[in-house]
């Protein structure tokens, strides 16, 4: 049964404005049975007051563009050079943390609606052990937690006194410089960090969101990928199709589906 409520929320109440920005290399492998399926993206992370917000850096720079577009005079030609600017990625979500209430959110827009689900920390468990090395010229400690189904391993540097790290991870006594599963599945490696001339606020903040959780939200997402044209003409959205493209395009779909076999949350 879906459990939504639309609720306009400001991402964050932010109190302070993001002093810090990581940069990750974010390495995952789409389908399990198949060691060249493997991509990369560049994801960034900011930090400041309590709070964070993780993305890739194509969403990142997308929301900003669109954002600076808005204040423009909306022509055909404004829209198209909008959307020549916007970099590609594969992932268009954000997940923002809030050290004091212990609250990590993961918000999706799906074709014209954002959506949330809240989770607290208490369900990644960390064991620290007596292990360290250098790590992109920090001293770095090891570390081990499982987390919606897989097991992995960190490395954390309390040269870098944040309590977080990329995705969902946080809650070590440092920043996490490295963290992967233990198949390699999913791996994140710390790129660059640096403290901020000009801080800046949530690109985020102000949005409306559906409230939801997040099985009723895995579900919504599943339709989706299922039938995505079908989605988006349900709200509205309109296509012209050759004679037999929509059924091709939709073949395509599915055998893409059978190799995207590999999420980063099995549970």
């Amino acid at each position: 049964m879906l459990i939504l409520s639309f609720a306009f929320c400001s991402a964050q109440e932010l109190t302070d404005k993001f002093k810090h920005k990581a940069t990750y290399e974010m390495t995952w492998q789409i389908d399990s049975t198949d060691t060249e399926s493997v991509q990369s993206e560049t994801m960034i992370f900011f930090s400041g007051g309590g709070q964070s917000t993780f993305s890739s850096e194509g969403q990142h720079i997308g929301d900003s563009i669109q954002k600076a577009y808005k204040k423009l005079e909306r022509t055909p030609q404004s829209f198209s050079e909008m959307r020549s600017k916007i970099p590609k990625t594969e992932f268009n979500y954000y997940i923002t943390k809030d050290l004091a209430s212990r609250e990590v959110s993961y918000r999706e827009e799906i074709v014209r609606d954002y959506y949330e689900y809240t989770e607290d920390f208490s369900n990644i468990d960390w064991r620290i052990l007596p292990e360290t090395k250098q790590i992109a010229g920090f001293a770095v400690q090891k570390a081990k937690t499982s987390y919606a189904g897989r097991h992995y391993t960190a490395w954390f540097t309390t040269e870098i006194p944040i309590s977080d790290g990329p995705y969902k991870f946080n809650g070590l006594p440092g920043l996490i410089v490295r963290i992967a599963d233990e198949k390699k599945f999913y791996v994140f490696e710390l790129t660059g960090f640096k403290v901020l001339k000009d801080p800046v606020f949530d690109t985020q903040a102000n949005e409306e969101y559906l409230e939801t959780d997040k099985s009723s939200f895995l579900e919504i997402k599943e339709d989706y990928n299922a039938n995505p044209i079908g989605a988006m003409e349900q709200t509205g959205i309109s296509f012209q199709f050759e004679p037999g493209q929509k059924e091709k395009l939709e073949k395509e779909r599915r055998a893409r589906l059978k190799k995207e076999n590999n999420p980063i949350e099995l549970e």
